[in-house]
């Protein structure tokens, strides 16, 4: 009874809105609490159960993919080196 949108209709009425502020603070954010969780799970021994060894994982995988998004949100947005530059050097290989 909605209306449905198609991918591309979407896409196109998203751009432009994007803030990547906005991805930063919620990588940001996940990133602390995974990091609390795994701070977390050593700090009350879990560590050496089942229970522990998953939160532990869990915890762990989770930072992992932030800490992932954040490097290449930097990365994109040039604040972390240049992002894209060919390598080499500079002077023409001919001189």
């Amino acid at each position: 009874m909605g209306t449905r949108t198609r991918p591309g209709r979407l896409r196109e009425i998203m751009k432009g809105r994007e803030n990547p502020v906005e991805l930063l603070v919620i990588c940001a954010v996940m990133l602390v609490l995974s990091i609390l969780g795994i701070l977390g799970g050593f700090s009350s021994r879990l560590g050496g159960g089942r229970d522990g060894l998953l939160m532990l994982a869990i915890c762990g995988m989770s930072a992992l993919i932030f800490a992932i998004l954040l490097f290449v949100l930097a990365k994109g947005r040039g604040w972390l080196g240049k992002g894209g530059s060919g390598g080499g050097s500079a002077t023409p290989a001919g001189k």
